[in-house]
């Protein structure tokens, strides 16, 4: 099909309004993940073909209005009046118009075509309300389809409709609106209109200038101050010095407007209908906490039970695979240097690739499930003042809680949050909490050398780990918001409504495709790197690279108690918690069996007699310096997969690099201070 021309369309809408299901319909498998220029923001691009025309949409963050009070809602703004798109579609939650439409009433004086998408028909008459949708369209004066996205219902409409709309620049009614400013505010809208140019100021028109204004919106009232002569600018301060509560006033107004527009348009339900049965509990100050987590904690078990057969299989395929191949290699005369790179970096690599795919697969069928249904914002809902106190969402304890039996769960579970500072600063927050792998080593070596006593080392741990989140999301907090800018958490519980499979499953295919080949790009790096520097023909782990790097840096590590090769088991524990045992028995010369620290990933191919590890660490390294290498084990970067989850999710190299010198260097830090605190103990 020859495509006559093409156009750019802004998908817009606030979180939980159906838009990435919208976005995902229309572009399939034609989309784009990435950052936008400059901005942790996430950016989704795709496209969809219509009428020989193609389609570049733009899937624009989740905000709840064009102010200026997040980053999304700065990117938001910034498409809109970049004059980059040529339509926009603005999805709309019908069974909440009241709360949906008050990101169109920002649109007052924005030239750009705009389509209403009135998604949740559905949900809306389920709940009781009958809408007159053509009322609406009168009152607004741009289109408005009724559809269901999840169902794909109204597709066709809506995309003819925006057809029309772009070749008939279409704009939206303000008069009704423009009356409520001048109700409200009086002459001092006008003064403003009156100060200000007549064609705006660049981008911007000059009643969506004044409206701004009027609300103290810092970043216009700078274009205003930088664009107008000094004297206009006075005017402008004057005017605006009146209306200390004008973000209260302009909120009115903006309700006002869509009362009047939802006026005979829309009959409501009874207000006994809601909030009722399951509802009422999941949202009980009390019985809402124990009830989300029992929840959430089912969800998991489900989604290992999901995952788990296929896990399992990849771990009996590491070592039957790696195994054989290295008797085929050597029996065909392969070097032993390239069967080791075959068999105990590159294979082990891919197939814990693969494995980190199949964890995430079940994860995200799960708990999209969750998400799909509306059940995940109850959780919040419940959470909100818990986690509120240490400036998270409350949708941050699920991963939190995913976090306690993988971390790379833990991850992958934030993107249920829409604010993409606070995805970060959860993810970024979440590394603290450790994954069952790092307590089955914490128990095994305190128990060496503490024996009874590992339940208070292990006490202490717990501690230790409250007092790192708190810190830590204060840290990030500072590193991701401004001084100016508000961190506050808008709390919404969107309707229940029945899962739609196709979205789900549409929604795991995309998360386990992305992460398996940005995954296996990253595990496989490291493991070779790692490799590389572990790797002794003969097994001797003092003829490799990383001996004399051990012992260069092995005053480093003094510091924080740690001898040359617990600093190394200490670095290398990062590749994965699993084989900490198995390079530490490499490093005391207990095990045997492997050239290379990469090999402990081949389950079962390293052996070691563990009563010979406890004699060479007894023997070798003492209980302060054994609670050093406890605690900086235990708070260190989770694992490579947890890196690349990282990555994956924040769509950058910058964000997994900073957390990763983060960990380290507390880690250490935490170390030391056991390492002294033990020395005055024993």
């Amino acid at each position: 099909m020859e495509i006559a021309n093409s156009f750019t369309i802004g998908l817009l809408g606030q979180p939980n309004t159906g838009k990435s299901t919208l976005f995902n319909r229309l572009t399939n498998s034609r989309q784009h993940v990435g950052n936008w220029p400059g901005k942790t923001v996430e950016q989704k691009t795709g496209e969809y073909r219509h009428n020989h025309y193609l389609y570049h949409i733009v899937d624009l963050p989740g905000t709840y209005s064009l102010s200026a009070n997040s980053e999304e809602e700065i990117v938001t703004r910034g498409f809109v009046f970049s004059g980059k798109g040529d339509a926009i579609i603005a999805l709309i939650d019908a069974s909440q118009l009241e709360r949906s439409l008050y990101l169109l009433a920002d649109f007052a004086g924005v030239d750009i075509p705009v389509v209403v998408a009135l998604n949740m028909i559905d949900i809306a008459e389920q709940n009781g309300k009958k809408i007159e949708y053509k009322k609406i369209e009168d009152k607004l004066g741009i289109p408005v389809i009724p559809m269901v996205a999840t169902k794909g219902n109204g597709f066709a409409e809506l995309l003819d409709q925006v057809e029309q709309t772009i070749g008939q620049a279409k704009m939206m009614k303000i008069d009704g609106l423009l009356q409520k400013y001048r109700q409200a505010f009086g002459e001092k809208f006008d003064n403003l209109l009156n100060v200000l140019p007549d064609g705006g100021i660049g981008q911007y028109s000059a009643i969506w200038v004044a409206l701004k204004l009027l609300e103290n919106d810092k970043q216009i009232a700078d274009v205003a101050k930088d664009g107008l002569a000094q004297d206009a600018w006075q005017d402008i301060r004057a005017i605006v010095g009146e209306t200390p509560e004008g973000a209260l006033s302009a909120a009115n107004c903006k309700y006002g407007w869509i009362d009047s527009i939802l006026q005979g348009a829309v009959e409501k339900p009874d207000r006994k209908r809601r909030r009722k049965g399951f509802d009422r509990a999941a949202t009980h100050p009390v019985w809402g906490i124990p009830l989300a987590l029992l929840s959430m904690l089912l969800a998991f078990a489900a989604s290992m039970g999901v995952a788990l057969p296929w896990m399992l299989a990849v771990f009996k395929l590491i070592p039957l695979t790696s195994l054989s191949l290295r008797e085929i290699f050597l029996n065909a005369g392969m070097p032993a240097i390239f069967t080791s790179l075959a068999v105990e970096a590159v294979i082990p690599a891919a197939y814990w690739a693969l494995f980190m795919g199949i964890f995430v697969s079940g994860v995200s069928l799960v708990f999209g499930f969750m998400e799909d249904v509306g059940y995940m914002a109850r959780v919040a809902y419940v959470f909100d003042g818990v986690m509120g106190k240490i400036g998270l969402h409350g949708k941050a304890v699920m991963p939190f809680v995913l976090s306690f039996g993988c971390n790379i769960a833990g991850i992958t579970g934030a993107r249920v949050i829409d604010s993409w500072k606070q995805r970060l600063l959860t993810i970024g927050t979440s590394w603290v909490i450790p994954c069952t792998a790092i307590w089955g080593v914490v128990g095994l070596v305190g128990s060496l050398f503490f024996g009874p006593g590992v339940v208070w080392v292990m006490t202490s741990l717990f501690i230790a780990m409250i007092i790192h989140i708190m810190f830590t999301s204060w840290f990030f907090r500072k590193l991701l918001y401004t001084k100016e800018e508000s961190a506050g958490l808008i709390m919404e519980l969107p309707p229940y409504h029945r899962p739609n499979w196709k979205t789900i499953f549409s929604y795991v295919k995309g998360r386990v495709t992305g992460v398996f080949s940005k995954a296996f790009k990253v595990i496989m790096g490291v493991s070779i790197a790692m490799w590389a520097f572990s790797y002794s023909a003969d097994g001797n782990i003092e003829h490799s690279l990383i001996y004399p790097v051990g012992k260069f840096i092995e005053p480093a590590g003094r510091l924080f108690g740690l001898d040359w090769r617990l600093f190394i088991a200490f670095i290398v524990s990062a590749m994965g918690k699993e084989a900490a045992l198995g390079v530490i028995a490499m490093l005391y010369g207990a095990g045997g069996g492997l050239s290379s620290f990469t090999g402990t990933m081949v389950s079962g191919a390293l052996q070691y007699n563990q009563a010979n590890l406890a004699a060479a660490l007894s023997s070798s390294v003492s209980k302060p310096e054994a609670l050093a290498f406890i605690y900086a084990f235990f708070f260190n970067v989770p694992c490579m997969a947890s890196i690349a989850s990282a990555g994956i999710e924040t769509h950058s190299v910058k964000w997994p690099l900073i957390l990763v010198v983060y960990y380290v260097v507390t880690a250490l830090l935490i170390g030391g201070v056991a390492y002294r605190v033990g020395t005055g103990l024993f």
